[in-house]
Parts: C-alpha cells; sequence; structure tokens
C-alpha cells in the first residue's frame, strides 16, 4: 500500500477549521487497503483489492457543532469542508456537551503485517474449501470471504491531542446453509479476525462447530409447548446480548434520555456475581483491538462489570459531559468475558428443561430491557442432555434478569481475536413453540 502522511492530513484539516473560524477542531483520518479472496456457492469465485478513504472534521463554535465526512484530502477539498463544517455548526443549537479531548503528545503504534500473504490466502481457503466437502458433504458453503487489511488511522484536534496507528490483519467470514432432500437449515455463519495465517480457517471463531451443527439441522420441530425454562447462550450469541446490555442500559443513548435502569447504580451489583466482563482494547488475548477512541482518547482496559458489580458505562465525551457521568476509558469496545469454572458438559447436565440458544433472531429490546424474537440453528436441551434442533420456537424474557440469573460460566472460551466470550447458562426464559 503507497504510504500517505495522515498526521500531516488531520493537521491541515484541523487548521483549515481554524482559519475558517472554528473555536476548537478535530480531525480524523482512515486509509485502508483491502484484499479479499471470495467463495461463492462453494466455488472460489473472486480476488480483489479496493482502497477507501475518508476524512471527518468536526468544528465547534462556541457549544455550536458541525461533522462533515469527505474521501480526498487535497488542500481544495479539505478547505472546502471546512466551511461547511463551519456553516453547519453555526446553524446548530447550541450544547454545552460538545468539547473535543485535553492534549497529549503523538503517540503512534503499530500492529500486524504491512502486507498481505497472498499465497497463504490461497493456501488456507482453498484447504477450508477441501476440509468443509470432505468434512460435511451436505453443507454448502454459501458465502465465506477471507480478506487482509491494512491502513492507517490518525487523530489531530486543536488542543494538540494527536495518535496515529497503522495496523494489518485478516478476517475470516462464512456462512452456510444443510441441504439433505428436500429438507435444509437455516443459514448460519461465524468468523474472527488474527494477525496470522498460521492457524486454519476452520478453527478460527465457531465455524467448525456451526457448521457440525448446520449438518444435523436439515429436519427441526418447534418445542413441545410453553414453559419457563434454562438458557444457555453459546459465545456467537452472547455478544448480540452483550450488545443489548450496552444499548438498553450503558451507552450514550441510554444515558442521556434517562431510560437507563441501571443509571444510578454505577458501583452497585447490577448482574449475576460469577459475571465479569472486561474492554480490553490492547489486551494481551486481543488481536484485532485499537489504541484510541474515536473522540481522541488513549484507549484504556477496563472493567464494565466486575463480579456483578457496574464498574464503567460506555460514555464517551460527549456522554459523559452530558450525563455528569464518568467517561469510559476504553471506549467500550473488545470485551472480554471472564472464564467460568464449569466446563461445557457439565452445564449442559445442569439443566432441566431448556434451549441451547445459538443464534437470536428478534429485534432490541425495550427501553427497560424486555426481549422477545427466535431461536435459529438452536437445540432444545431437557434432563442434563441435549436432544435434538428446534425451529419456530420463541424466547422472551427481560436482559437484566436473564444476566442476574446466571449460574454457571463455561470453563471454554472462544476467541474472536476483537472478543472473547464463554457459554453462560441462566435461567427464566419464557420459552414456546410456534
Amino acid at each position: 500500500m503507497s504510504e500517505i502522511n495522515g498526521i500531516d492530513i488531520t493537521r491541515r484539516a484541523v487548521e483549515a477549521l481554524k482559519a475558517a473560524g472554528a473555536d476548537k477542531a478535530q480531525s480524523s483520518m482512515s486509509r485502508g487497503e483491502q484484499s479479499e479472496l471470495n467463495i461463492d456457492a462453494g466455488t472460489m469465485s473472486l480476488y480483489r483489492t479496493t482502497v477507501n478513504v475518508s476524512v471527518g472534521l468536526t468544528a465547534l463554535v462556541g457549544d455550536r457543532k458541525g461533522t462533515i465526512s469527505i474521501n480526498r484530502y487535497d488542500d481544495d477539498a479539505i478547505k472546502a469542508a471546512a466551511a461547511d463544517a463551519i456553516a453547519m455548526a453555526r446553524s446548530s443549537e447550541p450544547d454545552p456537551a460538545n468539547d473535543i479531548s485535553p492534549a497529549r503528545p503523538l503517540e503512534r503504534f503499530e500492529r500486524g503485517s504491512r502486507e498481505p500473504d497472498s499465497a497463504a490466502m490461497y493456501d488456507r481457503l482453498r484447504e477450508f474449501i477441501d476440509y468443509a466437502r470432505a468434512t460435511f458433504p451436505t453443507t454448502n458453503l454459501e458465502q465465506c470471504v477471507l480478506d487482509f487489511g491494512s491502513g492507517t488511522s490518525c487523530y489531530t484536534n486543536s488542543n494538540g491531542a494527536e495518535f496515529e496507528e497503522r495496523s494489518g490483519l485478516y478476517s475470516f467470514s462464512a456462512m452456510f446453509t444443510s441441504k439433505q432432500g428436500t429438507a435444509a437449515s437455516s443459514f448460519n455463519y461465524s468468523g474472527a479476525t488474527h494477525l496470522s495465517l498460521d492457524t486454519p480457517l476452520r478453527d478460527w471463531g465457531s465455524i467448525k462447530e456451526l457448521m457440525r451443527q448446520s449438518a444435523e439441522q436439515t429436519t427441526v420441530r418447534p418445542v413441545d409447548g410453553a414453559f419457563e425454562g434454562d438458557i444457555i447462550l453459546t459465545p456467537d450469541c452472547l455478544g448480540d446480548f452483550l450488545n443489548f446490555i450496552d444499548g438498553v442500559y450503558l451507552g450514550d443513548y441510554a444515558m442521556i434520555t434517562g431510560n437507563s435502569p441501571w443509571k444510578d447504580k454505577l458501583g452497585k451489583p447490577v448482574v449475576s456475581p460469577l459475571l465479569t466482563v472486561r474492554s480490553d482494547p490492547n489486551g494481551p488475548e486481543i488481536e484485532a483491538g485499537y489504541s484510541y477512541t474515536g473522540d481522541g482518547f488513549r484507549a484504556e482496559n477496563c472493567d464494565i462489570i466486575k463480579r456483578g458489580a457496574l464498574e464503567h458505562f460506555t460514555l464517551g465525551l460527549y456522554g459523559s459531559n452530558k450525563t455528569g457521568k464518568p467517561r469510559c476509558p476504553s471506549g467500550g469496545g473488545a470485551i472480554v468475558v471472564e472464564a467460568g469454572e464449569t466446563a461445557l458438559a457439565d452445564m449442559v447436565r445442569d439443566v432441566k428443561r431448556g434451549i441451547l440458544l445459538a443464534r437470536f433472531s428478534g429485534g432490541s429490546p425495550s427501553d427497560n430491557g424486555d426481549f422477545s424474537g427466535v431461536a435459529k440453528n438452536s437445540y432444545v436441551v431437557e434432563d442434563g442432555r441435549i436432544l435434538r434442533p428446534i425451529g419456530e420456537t420463541m424466547i422472551a424474557g427481560n436482559i437484566a434478569s436473564l444476566f442476574q440469573s446466571v449460574r454457571a460460566i463455561s470453563s471454554e472460551r472462544v476467541n474472536y481475536g476483537s472478543a472473547i466470550m464463554p457459554w453462560i447458562l441462566s435461567g427464566g426464559v419464557s420459552i414456546s413453540g410456534k
């Protein structure tokens, strides 16, 4: 990838904003080059390289804010964008919560390779196709993408905070279905991001296990009747439910609107004491982390929930200023859930009646955390045994109650490169056949 001076671009953008009339200004720039190999309908189909450039400019005129994004970085484009950002700021409503991060000397970070190993990418993808055909002959690879993304991102503001990060990462995602005769499974997918191709793609994320499950999910039926039972959240599904926690209880929107049921719970127990959730953008197990936040702070690892107690909301600078609550030092990403002391097999044996939930299809929870949706690619569990795959089965409950009722966390975890998740056993979920 050809080199560009990203810090020079963001500095020029901040200077242009100040010259146009900004009292405070910030600019971010990202340039990424992505090389990818695709599988469509089981066949290697495409190798291509794409380049994306984005420059963001934000102006504060008093308490008024204007933001614009462009995909050029020549002087004329930056000058015109700065003028537009100033015009937007002057026409916006004043808000004293608008601000930029404090001064910080330029820090530079680097992770991963600069260039892809194209031969290794081809070999790994060919190996995966051969493995899938030999091991799961009834499973169809609908679409798989192996890509290498390399790029530079930079941030500068008028207070003197500056960051530059260069990274190179491999990402793989696989979507698949299975078919036996006229019967077909629901589609499923998984993937992960890593610094190298040292590990076969079948071992990335939960791909191998989900493909095994897909092969046996061509014949399904709903659970019998309706009941309140247990639920085992798989690592792929757990991430979705933790996102629900963020959206309903922890993030800017929930806190600024005052809708969060946890708005006054900082430092207090909110979920089961078995649960510890960390945000580790610079953690030793996280390969696809990040070094600085979007609002211009050094990303620092932190606990979000520690042994059931709420340690941090996931507020950015604006949300923190708006609510008076502390800003999240990590920016809230790169989630790691601590492993428990229970083997997954023992967790299953503890279930009297419930489901193993591998994929959840439903809308966002309500403001109080109530959720409902369909269990996809999942299994009914009775008397400590996984009995059969299920279809057309509804589940409903409350997010806070679900995590307050956690009674086991697996010792096994899945590392996705950008997050690390175990299996979690909870109870009190409404389960019914449609």
